[in-house]
């Protein structure tokens, strides 16, 4: 290098170099070819799984027009699901809220179940609390019932001693004033 000579790789380096070349090339060109050809036998079995479809689909309805009238009646029926599932879901909704309200109904007259109660109950203690004044008024009167029939007899006995002091003229008088 220091007389301006150039000195290039070796016979060697180069036969190396291209030797590995060759080998990457053909490494690359096998691999493709290895792609290429799952590819095509990819295709080839999406072809004859189609194609084996089609003789089922014939086999089975006939025609092609025939099962594309029934794909066509299957996606209107999905259709009006999907709509029946949607009204479905709306109704649940509505549910929801109806429940809901229903609930705080329910509530409302548990409430009021529980405020009547205590109403029954008071006018139950009134009830009580009356019947037992009328039996002390009952009793009250049963005792003034006695003592009038007692002070009617004592009356009665005044009554007939005064008839029998009358009857006996001198037995007694009224003093004069």
């Amino acid at each position: 290098m220091g007389n301006g000579t150039v000195k290039g790789l070796s016979v060697n380096a180069k036969t190396l170099i291209i030797i590995l070349l060759f080998a990457n090339v053909g490494f690359a060109s096998k691999m493709l070819s290895k792609y290429y050809k799952m590819k095509a036998a990819g295709y080839y079995r999406e072809k004859t799984f189609s194609e084996q479809l089609e003789k089922r689909v014939m086999k089975a309805f006939g025609s092609v027009e025939d099962l594309n009238k029934i794909v066509n009646d299957i996606t209107r029926q999905k259709e009006n699901a999907e709509k029946v599932a949607a009204s479905f879901k709306e109704q649940g909704e509505q549910l929801k809220s109806v429940n809901k309200k229903l609930e705080e109904e329910k509530a409302k007259v548990e409430e009021e179940k529980g405020r009547l109660l205590k109403e029954i109950w008071a006018l139950e203690d009134s009830l009580a609390q009356a019947k037992s004044t009328l039996g002390n008024k009952d009793m009250t009167i049963k005792e003034l019932m006695k003592n009038l029939e007692a002070a009617e007899k004592e009356t009665m006995t005044l009554k007939k001693q005064i008839e029998d002091y009358s009857k006996t003229p001198g037995a007694w008088s009224l003093p004069k004033q």
